[in-house]
């Protein structure tokens, strides 16, 4: 939005904590041009900053945005009026005509597909946070291939502060994926390989196949959908859509205007539990709409925001707020620190316990790998748990989990090439590891690979020639202390194939001069019950005692740059725990980092020890 647009401005959002930028292509909002201008300032404030950030495009589906032509232009609906959808500019002198235009004759909607007789079209306020307001009902009469005729069946009126309207017929529409989000997608999101991709109205799980298959087919395989969860169909559907999706993003603005409000909560916990059931991430919106016109929320608010983190959400996004609110940052800080302290009391032992009485009684092998470098550190009691992954897979698979210490996530480049093109791979996966909660993506150093194209699998990028001396250790070890996530003392569960074999080890980090690592081999069990955890433990409620790193949710840059780290008490007096692991955290100019070359990456691993299979917990906590 005006506020946040700029190189400073979203220079200032990403050292705050933004993990993720979201461009809203709902028709009518903002034009092509505008995403495209403030994307190359995104671009360059990564590049100033040396951090990470996704990049998310939603496309409006069945939803089109509608502005007023002046702020004195009244629009009231009445029961029995007849009001009319055409092509044209998205502005409007009134209700009886609607435009519902687009970016290019083109890419306009086709109404004879889009529409027919007895479809419901819905008419309410567009990311609107004033006074509330009803919704207007079309019923739809005729259909032609320039207008849509409808019959208003409630009587409403649209607030004169509000500026834009959402037209929403996705309760009757069949296409979701119409021209307008097909030409928005292949200008802005083909060309600029963007990380995610969500569209609006979704009825169904194939909807999300088809906009997979299609992706794909415009050059975008490695590009993950977004469930967009803002409908009565989508939730009718919801273990489907959950399963099919990579990530959910609950619409509380859009499901408002079809719920009740008293239902509302009931359908965020459902939501939130079927994605920690199937192991997705989800992303709630709709967060502090007084902050878009006061810098300061309500209390009702502050606490609403804590008791999403508190469901295990794994991010939440602030739409209006930063598009049109006067306060961006001020608003972006503020959820963050709310986060924080609800993240510091989250009860991450429960969490597991439910995660492994609702996982199936035969886990696959790389589940069953991550389910055990989990349960490692809940008994060793680890500060960190480093992962090394080149597609993400095993990095989801350990965060599913929500573990109580932070996740180090360790992407392995690959560099593919011939004789006439070169190209690097593995950043767009470290980003998109920024949704993940507790997740710090970074990146190693590239290698050259001949792999086939075709595959995509971990097993061939992770393997570790040598246990507990290869240079990728080292490089982990010193990328988590270089971040503050670990320090001398502490113990480090790594995640990782060792000669192609799948391994759980545990490193006691004495610091950049040396380590102590102690291999373990799980093999594919159910040796990681809950019941072993002894009561009273300091890992329940929040994480356990001691815990120091400063970041969580931010990685390097795609530049290999290191981050430097702010000093804890320069941002927050009490606890430097709260600074570990919250969804987005804050980052920038800091103490000085250690020193480069071979005497910084001098850290070496004596292997204290290998089992050919899982010892028992009590054994290693000994050790």
């Amino acid at each position: 939005g005006p506020l946040s647009h700029t190189v400073d401005q979203l220079s200032d959002l990403l050292r705050a904590g933004m993990a993720c930028a979201r461009f809203d292509f709902t028709t009518g909002s903002r034009t092509l041009e505008d995403h495209l201008d403030t994307l190359k300032n995104l671009n360059e404030a990564r590049r100033r900053t040396k951090h990470m950030c996704a990049v998310y495009c939603h496309v409006g589906g069945n939803v089109f945005a509608v502005s007023k032509r002046t702020k004195d232009t009244r629009v009231a609906f009445t029961a029995g009026q007849t009001v009319t959808l055409t092509h044209g500019a998205p502005t409007c002198d009134g209700s009886d005509v609607l435009p519902m235009g687009s970016n290019s004759v083109e890419d306009e909607l086709d109404f004879t597909t889009s529409f027919s007789a007895g479809d419901v079209v819905n008419v309410h306020p567009y990311l609107w946070a004033g006074e509330s307001a009803s919704t207007a009902e079309l019923e739809v009469e005729s259909v032609s291939e320039e207008v849509v005729t409808c019959r208003c069946r409630n009587s409403a009126e649209i607030p004169q502060e509000c500026e834009m309207m959402s037209v929403n017929f996705s309760k009757g529409a069949k296409n979701v994926i119409n021209a307008c989000d097909e030409g928005n997608l292949k200008r802005f999101a083909v060309p600029n390989n963007v990380d995610f991709v969500s569209c609006g109205a979704i009825r169904s799980a194939e909807t999300l196949r088809m906009l997979k298959q299609l992706l794909k087919q415009w050059g975008l395989p490695k590009t993950r959908v977004i469930a967009h969860v803002d409908n009565l169909h989508a939730l009718r559907d919801l273990k489907d859509v959950v399963t099919e999706s990579e990530v959910v993003l609950l619409a509380r603005g859009e499901l408002g205007a079809v719920i009740e409000p008293e239902k509302m909560f009931a359908i965020q916990k459902t939501v939130l539990r079927t994605c920690e059931r199937i192991g997705r991430p989800c992303v709630v919106t709709r967060l502090m709409d007084s902050m878009v016109f006061a810098p300061r929320p309500t209390r009702a608010e502050a606490t609403d925001v804590a008791n999403i983190v508190l469901d295990g959400a794994d991010g939440l996004l602030l739409g209006l707020e930063t598009l049109q609110g006067m306060f961006p940052l001020p608003c972006l800080q503020t959820v963050i620190s709310i986060a924080r302290e609800a993240d510091a009391v989250y009860d991450y032992e429960s969490r597991y316990r439910r995660q492994m009485q609702q996982v199936n009684e035969k886990l696959a092998a790389k589940e069953a790998l991550a389910a055990a470098a989990v349960q490692t550190a809940y008994h060793v009691e680890a500060k960190l748990i480093v992962v090394f992954s080149h597609t993400g897979e095993t990095t989801r698979l350990v965060a599913r989990y929500h573990p109580h210490c932070v996740v180090l996530s360790l992407s392995i480049p690959t560099v593919r090439g011939g004789t006439l093109k070169w190209t690097v791979e593995g950043d767009q996966e470290a980003r998109q590891q920024m949704l993940y909660r507790g997740v710090v993506p970074a990146l190693s150093a590239g290698q050259p690979s001949a792999i086939d194209e075709e595959d995509d699998s971990d097993e061939e990028y992770d393997t570790i020639e040598d246990a507990g001396q290869s240079r990728t250790d080292r490089e982990a070890m010193t990328t988590a202390h270089e971040l503050g996530l670990i320090k001398p003392g502490e113990l480090a569960v790594f995640c990782q194939l060792i000669g192609g074999l799948s391994t759980v080890k545990v490193v006691d980090f004495a610091g950049l001069d040396g380590g102590v690592a102690t291999t373990f081999s799980p093999t594919a069990s159910r040796s990681s019950s809950p019941s072993l955890f002894a009561s009273g433990s300091p890992r329940s409620g929040g994480r356990a005692a001691g815990n120091v790193g400063n970041l969580g949710g931010v990685g390097t840059s795609t530049d290999l740059a290191r981050l430097n780290i702010v000093d804890v008490a320069e941002i927050m007096s009490g606890d430097p725990d709260l600074m570990q692991r919250s969804p987005p955290l804050v980052v920038g100019g800091g103490p000085k980092r250690p020193p480069r070359g071979p005497a910084a990456r001098g850290s070496s691993f004596r292997s204290r020890g290998s089992r050919s299979s899982m010892s028992s917990m009590a054994s290693t906590k000994e050790k």
